[in-house]
């Protein structure tokens, strides 16, 4: 998925768990950190050198993409409403990156690999599908 729609599905899961804008900024905001291990990211961009360290060392989509980085928000937040939109935004990240390719859920195991690996055509096609669905949605909700 492309970072604009990440922080769209991440603001209103955000949302869901915290209903205010604090929600959904902190919901958009935290589904943007799993990409940190990818130097061409928003955020890649953003920390740089560590952001390479990761992407060499460990790979794309492993421990930054597993049950690992959904343990951020109680080490920040504890069980707030807060902590929780961090969580959903977390969520919302790893579940739609398994919708257009796989993830290390289970990391550090090797074999924990889950999702639908698509071809480069079709991961266009379903992330700008799932981007007008989620801007459906917000309208249709009548979020913010």
């Amino acid at each position: 998925m492309t970072w604009k729609t990440h922080m769209l599905l991440g603001a209103i899961a955000g949302y869901w768990a915290y209903p205010s804008w604090e929600g959904s900024v902190i919901g958009a905001t935290m589904a943007l950190v799993p990409d940190i291990d990818q130097a061409r990211s928003k955020l890649g961009h953003l920390f740089g050198p560590f952001s390479k360290m990761l992407q060499r060392g460990l790979g794309h989509r492993t421990i930054t993409h597993s049950w690992v980085i959904l343990l951020l928000p109680a080490f920040f937040w504890g069980d707030t409403p807060a902590g929780w939109a961090a969580f959903c935004g977390l969520l919302s990240h790893l579940a739609s990156d398994m919708l257009v390719g796989r993830i290390q859920l289970f990391w550090p195991l090797r074999t924990g690999w889950i999702g639908l690996p698509l071809p480069k055509t079709l991961y266009r096609t379903v992330d700008w599908l799932v981007f007008y669905v989620a801007i459906g949605y917000i309208v249709y909700t009548g979020y913010w």
